[in-house]
């Protein structure tokens, strides 16, 4: 008789930028000139620069990391 294990799946979710609705809002603003919008991309090997980067300051707008 096969023997099965009921593991419980846990989802952990975050945002430390906006909601969605924020980021909705963002676009639209962008979309109509109100905004100027920055963003920079990190390749994913240089998590922990990005990371710097973010905590000191010297990324304004948001920052993405790319695999």
């Amino acid at each position: 008789m096969p023997t099965f294990a009921v593991v419980p799946e846990i989802s952990i979710v975050g945002n430390a930028v906006g909601t969605h609705d924020d980021l909705r809002e963002l676009t639209a603003l962008a979309a109509a000139g109100a905004v100027q919008v920055h963003t920079r991309t990190y390749p994913l090997g240089a998590f922990a620069d990005a990371m710097a980067d973010l905590e000191q300051g010297r990324v304004h707008g948001r920052g993405g990391l790319v695999p």
